[in-house]
């Protein structure tokens, strides 16, 4: 019978140096897969019901055993399923097995206390006093690090979102996608792999051509040159602001007036020669240098784009242009290699390639009959150009709108040797915003275009990136502009913030009472910095770096369960990352920002002229898991509010 290797048991603190050790729940999920292995080759009375011949039957049986928080805490910290899931192997009682999977496995581990049977066949237990205490230090001693792993170690992986076209400014779904991959890039890099955000810019094509276009028609109009606006071209307003932008950069370079540096067939006097007996594009293109002027105009909004998503904390590690691709004779000997390689094929003067035979709904056009490149042409040479950076994983995050690039993205993967699946593709959902209970109307013919800075502005980062990610990629969802404002417990953002902030409050009035000598605390126990400084996270780091952090005793079940909310830290952003849910780090924050709450109410950390130095380190390491949970999420841990 094929077996995991057995985990040495041990009740003594983890080497901190191995992260992934500190992860509770994973480290017991395995140990629970070996175990029950182990046991059933040793117990006697199980061989006699008989294991079944094929080894391949009770593995899936046992990767279906489940190891997870119960819905009622009265229960336990943890529940497992395992005696329901063998209990058909076996052709025994869920509840018999359960009585021997408590007695003979779950009873030996030093994690596991008060261990009890629920029907049909639950065991559930709470975690072990001696084994929180045993490892709380680890959370002072990784600081910033906790919850940190190796899982992904070596593993380069590229997350690429937002890539909004460069011929408009952000809308709301641009916002909540880019709160939901710098989330999740976050967790993967707290898991331990190597990310690059990338923004994908599409500045090649017919759409990236009208917006020149149209930039060149206004800037004509700038110098007297009274164009025809492109029919179906973008909204004037937008492309005016950039023409401004320009003609005041072209005046800083140029010195004082405009020089008309896009004008074409200028006469020896340096005034325009007039256009007449022509229209439309063709004016425009014998008056103006559009490729010039779409080129710097381009540029301007990708720092607006920039602008936007820096507002929101989201930054990204690499910008990688479109037109790019088609550099060097790219194009060209993609589609030679494509033909060598019997990819493609011709028909109706087009070239196609061979989609449908690696998965795809259909085979789609490379080259229109024209000799013009389509997106998908791009979305090749893109791919390949990923696989030659060496990222083993890729993850898009696309729009609502984008199912159909997932088969499509797959058939150029496994066409060109990319193993599809590798290839992840993530779509968003899109946000309805909301106003005193009613949808907000975003008309554009009327002019009310509400934009991902207009929301930036009137609610502020950090409650936009906490309700961007409170729901899972693929729901849509509700972002209620009321709530997102009001401070009060009611909104989760500010619920969890004043959490942090009660601890650097706590944290200050330690500090002014050590100074006032009003406070009295155990020398023994505690070590307070020699000279007190005028910034928090020196004074914290100090807390943090002279203390030992071995609390002799958690003297009531809040401070126990306070504990045990930080030591399931590491799990959920395990859990996030194999997921791809950031939602799991807002859940969590708000369960810990509940836990903590719930104890500093029943609970003075300095009770009267006393230092309880046990709940000011509980405090200080709660303090630790906030300010990293927030930090995966882009939201800020304020010190007072």
């Amino acid at each position: 019978m094929s077996r995991l290797p057995v985990q040495v048991r041990s009740s003594a603190p983890l080497y901190i140096e191995d992260y992934n050790y500190l992860m509770l729940i994973q480290n017991l999920r395995k140990r629970l897969s070996e175990d029950i292995y182990l046991f059933l080759e040793k117990s006697s009375a199980v061989n006699k019901s008989g294991i079944p011949k094929k080894p391949d039957t009770l593995n899936d049986k046992v990767m279906q055993i489940t190891l997870s928080i119960p819905k009622n805490r009265e229960f336990g910290d943890l529940s497992t399923n395992a005696a329901l899931v063998l209990a058909p192997v076996l052709k025994k009682s869920p509840l018999k097995i359960a009585e021997e999977i408590k007695n003979n496995i779950i009873i030996t581990w030093p994690e596991a206390a008060d261990i009890n049977i629920a029907a049909p066949g639950f065991i559930n237990f709470f975690i072990s006093r001696d084994y929180i205490l045993n490892n709380l230090e680890a959370i002072a001693l990784q600081k910033y690090k906790y919850g940190c792993n190796k899982h992904g170690k070596n593993i380069k992986v590229q997350i690429e979102f937002v890539s909004a076209n460069p011929t408009g400014g952000l809308h709301i779904g641009h916002g909540r996608w880019a709160a939901l991959g710098d989330s999740l890039s976050n967790i993967f890099i707290s898991n331990g792999f190597d990310v690059c955000r990338e923004y994908y810019i599409n500045d090649f094509g017919s759409q990236t051509a009208k917006f020149s276009l149209c930039l060149a028609s206004i800037y004509l109009k700038a110098f007297g040159q009274d164009t025809e606006y492109p029919q179906d071209g973008y909204p004037e307003e937008l492309v005016k602001s950039v023409v401004d932008q320009v003609l005041n950069e072209e005046k800083l370079t140029d010195g004082p007036g405009f020089k008309g540096r896009y004008i074409k067939n200028k006469k020896s006097d340096g005034s325009f020669k007039k256009i007449t007996g022509r229209a439309g594009s063709d004016a425009i293109s014998e008056m103006a240098d559009i490729d010039a002027i779409g080129l710097q105009g381009i540029g301007i909004m990708i720092k607006r784009i920039a602008a936007s998503l820096k507002s929101m904390n989201v930054e990204f590690d690499e910008w990688f242009y479109e037109s790019s691709l088609y550099k060097n004779a790219n194009f060209e000997k993609t589609i030679q290699q494509l033909e060598k390689e019997k990819l493609v094929y011709r028909k109706d003067d087009a070239l196609w390639f061979k989609a449908a035979l690696h998965g795809d709904e259909k085979d789609r056009v490379v080259v229109r009959s024209g000799g013009e490149p389509t997106y998908f042409a791009s979305d090749i040479m893109y791919l390949i150009n990923k696989a030659g950076r060496r990222f083993k994983k890729l993850i898009y995050i696309l729009g609502a709108d984008h199912h159909g690039y997932i088969k499509r993205l797959h058939a150029i993967g496994k066409a060109t040797g990319f193993d599809e699946r590798n290839i992840e593709v993530i779509i968003g959902q899109l946000v309805r915003l909301v106003k005193k209970g009613k949808a907000v109307k975003m008309s554009k013919r009327k002019g009310h275009v509400y934009m991902l800075d207009d929301l930036i502005e009137e609610v502020g980062s950090d409650a936009i990136r906490y309700f961007f990610t409170a729901n899972s990629f693929n729901t849509p969802m509700d972002f209620d502009l009321d709530l997102a404002k009001q401070k009060s417990n009611q909104n989760p953002v500010y619920y969890i913030q004043y959490a942090h902030a009660r601890i650097a409050n706590i944290i200050d009035k330690v500090r002014q009472g050590i100074a006032e000598q009003e406070i009295d605390f155990d020398r023994n126990d505690l070590i307070l910095p020699g000279k007190w400084s005028d910034n928090f996270e020196d004074i914290f780091e100090a807390l943090i770096s002279e203390n030992s952090f071995k609390i002799p005793h958690l003297e009531s079940n809040e401070e126990a369960d306070l504990a045990k909310m930080l030591m399931l830290y590491p799990d959920v952003v395990y859990d996030a990352c194999i997921c791809r849910e950031p939602y799991m780090i807002n859940q969590y924050l708000y369960r810990l920002a509940g836990q903590f709450h719930y104890f500093y109410k029943h609970h003075r950390v300095i009770d009267g002229k006393k230092l309880n130095s046990g709940r000011f380190k509980l405090v200080l390491l709660t303090r630790i898991v906030l300010a990293n949970a927030l930090k995966i999420l882009g939201v800020g841990a304020p010190e007072r509010m």
